[in-house]
């Protein structure tokens, strides 16, 4: 049994700490295992999250743990896959394709990784929380908008609303889940430790459990992007063939 809440003053209150930035940390910093597992076949890296609010965020892939050999780095321009190897670089843009006609920009990829609610297309969602709703069931509280768009999105919290536990994202015949796990406390941010997130339609699916451990958020040295300037830019397929990620 479930019920459905449109939002009101104190459910918007309830709805604030899951959509709005932390206004005291801008930075964050991890090391993280990757296993990523297509088609029955796990790879297990190593590498590094690393993010500055409103700005970039990147995740790496480490050769020993040492050498970074490639990165995906998220600005509000787009997402580029860089190889560092090579000095290659591709460029996903949000303005055009599927991405833009569903509404997937850099906020949408900045609520995913903090942990945050969101409405694809838009940003600062928090000042209108009421376009949200509410459905009550008996374990846990489904957040979502009350407009859904081509992008369908599910939010699941517990029913204290203290952190984002779910989304889930659908569109036509394709899925996306990503779960968060294991919540810490570093400084004043409570963060999870363990991203599980799965792809997958009516015939595949491929999945990655990434784990975050030495988690920062006072990194201040870091300033987030990757000058570009002696890279040569590629078309994706043959950048992800390179990097044994296309098939």
């Amino acid at each position: 049994q479930s019920s459905i809440t449109n939002i009101s003053k104190q459910a918007n209150t309830q709805l604030a700490p899951l959509a709005m930035p932390h206004t005291d940390i801008t930075s964050l910093t991890a090391k993280t295992g990757i296993t990523i597992d297509y088609d029955g076949k796990p790879i297990t890296v190593k590498g590094r999250l690393r993010m500055r609010s409103d700005e970039v965020i990147q995740l790496s892939v480490t050769a020993l743990g040492v050498v970074e050999v490639a990165l995906i780095e998220f600005t509000p321009q787009g997402a580029y896959i860089i190889d560092r190897i090579n000095k290659r670089y591709a460029l996903l843009d949000y303005s055009s394709g599927l991405l833009n006609s569903v509404g997937v920009n850099f906020s949408t990829i900045q609520a995913l990784f903090w942990n945050r609610i969101f409405i694809p297309g838009e940003k600062e969602v928090w000042k209108r929380l009421d376009n949200f709703r509410i459905v009550t069931t008996e374990n846990r509280q489904l957040i979502e908008p009350k407009r859904q768009r081509l992008l369908k999105c599910h939010f699941y919290t517990d029913n204290e609303f203290e952190q984002l536990q779910q989304t889930q994202l659908n569109i036509q015949d394709y899925e996306v889940v990503w779960q968060y796990g294991i919540f810490n406390t570093i400084d004043t941010y409570v963060y999870p430790s363990i991203f599980d997130i799965s792809f997958s339609d009516s015939s595949y699916s491929i999945s990655a459990h990434i784990t975050l451990s030495g988690v920062s958020v006072a990194d201040a040295q870091w300033r987030g992007g990757t000058n570009l300037t002696n890279y040569k830019k590629v078309e994706l397929e043959v950048l992800l063939s390179v990097l044994n990620l296309f098939s």
